[in-house]
């Protein structure tokens, strides 16, 4: 297990964090941006910060089809009508899609204006509030513009994680066991020997910031080790895509996990994984969540969102696959074809 946690990270209650956050908003005009399932997280926060109780709100639609650049405009819009200066400060309050947008839209303001995340769901805690890459989705293909942006802050507060939907907590729990496939077989073990509400969540929280935390200081661009947290993106990713294209939109931990499922049958198949392991991860995986039903016709939409991932850099499709539990492979490249061949097999074996 890596021991490094990047020095922004806390997890911690209001009592440790609360004059962190006054320390950074001194003298600074603050703007929070949230989703109306966060606003009671804001209320929260502004009855115990006194830096947070004036601070004009931008409320974002709910879900990931309002991670867009028209979104943007608007908080920028927001951000211009009440004076916002490079020396203020942004606090994003939400899920994955608020550290996103909001990260996002802070990088570019005035060429960037500081920004912290309070992330609220388990996805955003372990993941997508951390490591600096922020963006939006652009014609349903998913985070195609964006920036590398570290948050002056993130706080990791489990209290906000209380009234969190079951499913947001499984959305979030796709990551983690992601975590532990690429890097850490203990992890993963821990991640699948027990219910979702049997674990200790803090101690998942803080195991998956560690692996997280860790890959990126050693590779905060995605040139080579980062991309190990690319399994299950590639199709988990183009899944998501498909579903906002069918007006029938998944959660993103949801997509993922199939994804996960996908990409380890299709390393099985050119002889990566062995097939035991592929087994085990696909008994797992499904004991937590449903499969999402497609069929042939839907392959080659998939495919069509699979070839303009940000991550590929040839004519071939990018994947990152695994070796074995707790060990991950980068740029493996697969033709079209072959991966149409394989998905193919996967829906016709079920």
């Amino acid at each position: 297990m890596a021991n490094q946690i990047l020095p922004y990270i806390r997890v911690e209650g209001i009592a440790e964090y609360s004059s962190k956050i006054s320390a950074l908003a001194k003298n600074k005009k603050i703007f929070i941006i949230c989703d109306q399932n966060t606003l009671q997280c804001v209320k929260y926060l502004q009855s115990n910060i006194n830096e947070l109780s004036e601070a004009p709100i931008f409320k974002v639609g709910l879900g990931e089809e309002n991670k867009t650049l028209i979104v943007s405009q608007k908080i920028w819009d927001f951000l211009l009508k009440n004076n916002a200066t490079r020396s203020d400060l942004i606090v994003n309050v939400g899920g994955g899609m608020i550290t996103d947008l909001g990260g996002f839209v802070a990088s570019v303001y005035k060429r960037g204006i500081s920004y912290l995340n309070i992330p609220t769901s388990l996805l955003g805690m372990i993941d997508a509030s951390i490591g600096g890459k922020t963006g939006i989705n652009y014609h349903h293909y998913k985070n195609q513009i964006g920036t590398f942006s570290n948050p002056k802050l993130v706080i990791c507060d489990p209290h906000l994680l209380n009234s969190l939907p079951k499913k947001e907590l499984l959305s979030g729990f796709a990551e983690a066991l992601k975590h532990g496939l690429v890097f850490n077989e203990k992890y993963w073990q821990l991640c699948t020997s027990k219910p979702i509400n049997q674990l200790p969540i803090s101690e998942i929280i803080t195991d998956s910031i560690k692996i997280k935390s860790h890959i990126v200081s050693i590779d905060p661009y995605e040139k080579k080790e980062r991309k190990l947290l690319n399994l299950g993106h590639t199709i988990g990713h183009s899944l998501e895509s498909l579903l906002l294209e069918k007006k029938t939109p998944t959660l993103h931990g949801f997509a993922v996990a199939n994804g996960i499922v996908m990409e380890s049958f299709i390393a099985s198949e050119i002889k990566l994984l062995s097939r035991a392991c592929f087994k085990i991860i696909k008994s797992s995986i499904y004991k937590i969540y449903q499969p999402i039903s497609i069929d042939k016709n839907d392959i080659p939409l998939l495919l069509e969102f699979m070839k303009k991932d940000k991550k590929n850099s040839s004519k071939e499709i990018n994947f990152t696959l695994i070796e074995r539990i707790g060990k991950g492979k980068i740029d493996v490249n697969l033709s079209e074809g072959i991966v149409q061949e394989k998905l193919e097999k996967f829906i016709s074996i079920g």
